[in-house]
């Protein structure tokens, strides 16, 4: 009876010592766990308890009921328990007290989720009572510490957080505000800024409603009602009012989150002022300047390693006018910019031609000064156009661009050539009616002259055959000159026929070989084009014989699939900056002609290797 007594007075110790490590234990704050090792050790009756947690770097705790355990015996107790639970099969199960030999019993601390935070050892000086409800009340305890350790790790976790979330907020670039029923409880740096707050000034506790202007309010407050009941996510813009009066136009964002127990909004205040400002200026000059600005976006990107003819017909079939302003409108035939936006690409060919997409691909996305024509109602009409593509990862996705329109300026420069052409055709006439004429008369009359005098065996006979002949050379050079000045093949013949009349008479000069080279293909009907062409022609050879010191000239007409081109070849000594003149009146006058036809000429020389002059028509925009 009196075993039977102890031992119920030692389980209720037992009893008593674990509820009061249990209150301990479930209180909030940080506990002494010596003080709970001591209750258990007290209440069991266990000289020394040892607690280690399996992930934690700390030191153990251990309760010594007399003074301190030596360190060979925490030594060797490790060694046992890391020995134990190496094996792969265990005496008993982890999730139960059991004893490790005849002195020690291990309780593991096992949450009830089944993590395993480390365990409990209790030595006995003798061989203590093994029951069965003394060993689930030390389970309990292990669950109870277990418990303790997961809040203190979920504490810890979240006090991080927290600050996490507090330096990530406070160093926000962007404003961001807390309310609480619309009260201000929180500003990060950046929305102190914002509202032109002071050093150390504090707002908390005023309402959001005093920073918004008046005609806002009943919209903002109806927001944050969304915002708070979390039904809402898109941003509203609204005007904020700082501190020093001015005002900042502001785009709202926000989400409800949980703040010191109650229900807040969290908003991020994007400030769009400056944005917004720009955007009108832009605005505003892109609907003023006088120069045509558009934007093509493409609906699905193409990679710049496509070939071009397949980039080109990718332009056209994904491309659409995303933008462009009022000149540009009007000359696309619209008038409003909002009838055209939107509209595919390939409806806008007689605009945007394929010969300039072309070449501004071939460019690499950069096309700079190209000029065309297009047709209207009111006959051609003459511009220059610019274009850069926007290239993401390898793949073009849109394109500006800008035109200026130089009809005026390309028709001065027609009539200008007109005025050239029709004065040669003058002076040719005037050669041709007028000194020509006084010519044949004075050959004429020296040969009369000439034969009298060789009848009559005078002395001077010779020296009048000799102006007989010089009168012959001169009336010769004469028809020369015309036949330049004004080569009739071009109005009764082909062009191929005047260009190969001028390699003719080019190689009759003796000083150099000339050569024509066509195609059968090659037709101009155009008077004007045939006229303009010959007269590159004869220029870029005029040049060559003047300048080259080649041996060969070859003039070639060819006609591509998209183009007719005129080429004059030499293999001189090529042009170089010293002896290249930027104020080259032939030079500048074959650029003109090459414009009043529609076309573009291109120079391609190095020194010492000749030098080649194209003029390119293309056939997609005939004059």
């Amino acid at each position: 009876m009196r075993a039977r007594s102890q031992e119920a007075q030692r389980r209720f110790r037992v009893e008593h010592a674990i509820v009061e490590a249990a209150q301990l234990l479930i209180s909030s704050g940080k506990v002494d766990l010596h003080v709970v090792l001591g209750l258990l050790g007290e209440a069991t009756g266990a000289e020394t308890i040892y607690f280690t947690e399996l992930e934690s770097e700390a030191s153990a705790v251990v309760w010594q009921r007399q003074g301190k355990p030596s360190s060979h015996w925490l030594r060797e107790l490790e060694a046992r328990l890391r020995q134990f639970f190496t094996r792969k099969t265990p005496a008993r199960p982890f999730e139960e007290p059991w004893p490790l030999d005849e002195k020690l019993i291990v309780v593991p601390v096992l949450s009830a989720q089944g993590r395993l935070h480390g365990y409990l050892v209790l030595a006995f000086a003798e061989t203590p009572p093994q029951h069965e409800e003394e060993m689930r009340l030390l389970r309990v305890l292990g669950g109870l510490l277990a418990t303790y350790l997961d809040r203190q790790a979920a504490e810890a976790a979240l006090r991080d957080s927290e600050e996490r979330w507090r330096r990530l907020v406070e160093e926000h670039p962007e404003p961001i505000v807390l309310t609480v029923r619309g009260k201000i409880v929180y500003l990060n740096v950046a929305a102190r800024r914002l509202l032109g707050l002071g050093e150390g000034e504090d707002i908390s506790g005023r309402e959001l409603l005093d920073f918004i202007s008046a005609d806002q309010y009943e919209l903002l407050q109806r927001h944050l009602q969304q915002l708070e009941s979390g039904t809402l996510r898109s941003p509203l813009e609204c005007e904020i009012i700082r501190m020093d009066g001015e005002a900042r136009l502001v785009e709202l964002m926000g989400m409800p989150v949980p703040w010191a127990g109650q229900q807040a909004v969290q908003m991020i205040l994007r400030d769009l002022t400056e944005r917004r400002q720009a955007e009108e200026r832009y605005r505003a000059f892109f609907s003023t300047i006088t120069e045509g600005i558009w934007r093509i976006e493409l609906r699905q990107p193409v990679a710049v390693t496509t070939l071009p003819e397949l980039q080109l017909a990718h332009i056209y079939e994904q491309g659409y006018l995303a933008e462009c302003n009022e000149v540009m409108a009007r000359w696309l035939g619209a008038e409003r910019p909002e009838a055209l936006i939107g509209k595919p690409l390939k409806d806008l060919r007689n605009y945007f031609r394929p010969h300039y997409l072309r070449k501004f691909i071939q460019m690499q996305y950069r096309l700079h000064g190209e000029e065309y024509a297009v047709k209207g109602r009111q006959g051609k009409r003459y511009f220059v156009v610019n274009a850069v593509g926007t290239v993401v990862r390898d793949r073009l996705v849109r394109i500006w661009g800008s035109c200026v329109e130089v009809t005026e300026a390309t028709t001065l420069e027609r009539r200008m050539v007109q005025a050239l052409e029709e004065q040669q055709q003058a002076i040719g006439r005037e050669l041709h009616d007028g000194v020509g004429q006084l010519l044949t008369s004075v050959r004429m009359l020296s040969e009369n002259l000439a034969q009298r005098l060789r009848t009559e065996s005078h002395e001077l006979a010779e020296l009048a055959s000799r102006v007989v002949h010089f009168a012959q050379e001169a009336a010769q050079d004469i028809r020369r000159i015309y036949r330049g000045l004004t080569p009739a093949q071009l109005y009764d013949e082909a062009l191929t026929v005047a260009l190969e009349e001028l390699a003719y008479t080019t190689n009759t000069l003796g000083q150099i070989r000339c050569r024509f080279e066509s195609d059968e293909a090659v037709h101009v009907s155009d008077p004007e084009i045939k006229l303009h062409l010959y007269r590159i022609a004869q220029e870029a050879v005029h040049n060559a014989l003047k300048h080259s010191q080649a041996s060969e000239i070859v003039i070639s007409l060819r006609q591509w699939e998209d183009a007719i081109e005129l080429c004059v070849s030499d293999n001189g000594c090529g042009i170089t900056l010293e002896r290249t003149r930027p104020d080259s009146l032939g030079m500048k006058t074959m650029y003109y002609r090459a414009h009043a036809i529609g076309g573009t000429l291109h120079v391609q020389s190095q020194p010492g290797q000749g030098t080649t002059i194209c003029c390119r028509i293309p056939l997609d925009n005939p004059l």
